[in-house]
């Protein structure tokens, strides 16, 4: 109980408003419960004939207080875990609904007074079945040892479900196979005082139901999936009234020697004892007229889940395949420049093949990882561009301003930036004998990287392309991939300089991990 007070502290009330708590109430978990509330409200209405708006409101707000210890017991259950869960989940759903129908016995004052009923309690309980079939459903990829739900598992339990609540609405009467039509109602005490016959009841109206269960599944697993699928509309429409002609007299005469059907009007034959009556083809037909649309439904959903698993694995190897195309590019790149520098004997050999170590352990490592954080990827291209100033600091003026402001928990796509870096010092400043210049700028403002590689270009080379290079090509096409509509790449030539921008909207380590934030 003080865990319940607890809920109406100033603090608890507010945190019902806030956004986690907002999405719990109207997800399935909570929002079904609802319907409940106002189809008992129609219900009533409509039972009591009264058609006017202000008996709708005060009815509607009466079952809203009556179910109102449900609702909350709900809510505390989904922000509990372990024992509490299922203390909260049994005091809404079992212990509370057990005394009210109690109290309501043995009090005629509170019976008269409360509109909630039998009814009401059952869409209760269909809802929290669906509600658990739901749960298993999402959950169902998170381990293999799961029971692995489908369409036919599902409908199954739906039949189970149907078929006990009517068990019991047969079990609420004296003698309904007699005493036809029987009083729609389900007396809870009479089923508990009667359970033998209520399992009776139950076994027999599960294989009623599970003749019309296999049209079903012969529907879904034979006529839709083989024939329609791959034989056509029109193939599938004789075959299914072929099946209907040859299967629905062999299911009525089961249905005709359960002893619910022991009577002279029974349930199941349109009131006749006659298994070639045409009704018994009308219900066949209505199964499988509502389970087609579904059946296709969930194979569309299907198909189109594959269909996109499918579209991810080939971008997600391609990717992979960009990334192993541009390793080789850039090792053969730096090892020409370590060459250079150990021809000509430089005292900075040594730590340039330092430098290259911790280069290639980067690309080794983290190369081929989805994301990494932007303070590596800065520590990488300050390694590459000392390694490249140590060659070519002769006739190349370095302009590097790389801020590491605002960088904390950003992720980037690794090796983007150095592919520019490569392409400058290629195609810009290695072929010139003049002078040169290259100014590298980042900065990062509001989770957005602005990058700019601006180089000389000598007058022999102003017309090449800016798609020099197999680098530039995978670059851009790595940035079509992992950046859809997520950056703005735009190259500059002109008679002596190559300018490249990218603007680019990063993530951060608690969106990758976590979806959302």
């Amino acid at each position: 109980m003080k865990h319940i007070l607890r809920l109406f502290q100033p603090n608890k009330v507010a945190n019902i408003f806030s956004k986690n708590s907002f999405h719990l109430i109207i997800s399935n978990q909570i929002l079904p419960l609802f319907i409940a509330i106002f189809a008992t409200t129609l219900i009533y209405l409509y039972d009591h004939n009264q058609p006017n708006w202000g008996t709708y409101f005060s009815t509607l707000i009466q079952v809203t207080f009556e179910l109102s210890p449900l609702l909350i017991c709900k809510y505390l259950s989904l922000n509990s875990t372990g024992k509490k869960r299922s203390l909260y989940w049994m005091l809404g759903f079992v212990i509370m609904p057990l005394a009210l129908f109690i109290t309501a016995n043995d009090n005629v004052g509170v019976m008269n007074w409360l509109i909630s009923n039998d009814v009401t309690l059952g869409f209760i309980a269909a809802i929290e079945l669906l509600s658990v079939i739901n749960t298993l459903l999402a959950n169902k990829k998170s381990s293999s040892r799961k029971i692995q739900l489908n369409l036919d598992s599902v409908v199954f339990g739906i039949l189970l479900v149907l078929s006990f609540m009517f068990a019991m609405f047969l079990n609420s009467s004296d003698d309904p196979l007699a005493n036809q039509p029987v009083n729609i109602l389900i007396d809870l005490k009479r089923n508990f005082l009667n359970i033998l016959s209520l399992i009776g009841y139950w076994i027999q109206i599960i294989v009623l139901f599970g003749c019309l269960y296999l049209i079903y599944l012969m529907n879904h697993h034979i006529l839709v999936k083989r024939v329609l699928s791959q034989l056509g509309v029109f193939t599938y429409l004789w075959t299914t009234i072929l099946f209907l002609l040859i299967c629905y007299p062999v299911l009525a005469q089961i249905t005709l020697w359960l002893p619910i059907n022991d009577v002279l009007a029974p349930h199941t034959t349109h009131a006749i004892q006659n298994p070639f009556s045409f009704f018994n083809m009308y219900v066949g037909a209505l199964v499988v007229i509502i389970s087609t649309p579904i059946v296709m439904a969930f194979k569309l959903q299907k198909d189109h889940g594959q269909l996109a698993e499918l579209q991810q694995e080939k971008l997600h190897t391609e990717l992979k395949w960009l990334q192993q195309q541009i390793n080789p590019h850039f090792l053969f790149n730096t090892l020409n420049n370590l060459y250079s520098l150990c021809l000509s004997k430089s005292a900075q050999a040594p730590d340039a093949i330092l430098q290259l170590a911790n280069l290639l352990r980067f690309v080794v490592y983290k190369g081929s990882e989805d994301v990494v954080e932007l303070k590596d990827e800065i520590e990488y291209l300050n390694d590459y561009l000392s390694l490249q100033q140590l060659r070519v600091a002769n006739k190349c003026q370095f302009d590097i301003d790389i801020s590491e402001h605002n960088i904390a928990g950003l992720l980037v796509s690794p090796l983007l930036m150095v592919n520019f870096l490569e392409n400058a010092i290629k195609h810009g400043i290695e072929p010139s004998n003049e002078n040169s210049f290259l100014k590298v700028s980042m900065k990062v403002e509001n989770q957005t990287l602005q990058f700019i590689c601006e180089n000389s270009v000598s007058k022999h080379l102003a017309r090449e392309s800016n798609d020099s290079g197999i680098g530039l090509k995978n670059v851009s096409r790595r940035l079509a991939l992992m950046y859809p509509e997520k950056h703005q790449l735009k190259y500059e030539v002109d008679a002596s300089n190559y300018r490249v921008e990218l603007s680019l909207e990063l993530e951060t380590k608690f969106n990758e991990s976590t979806g959302n934030e």
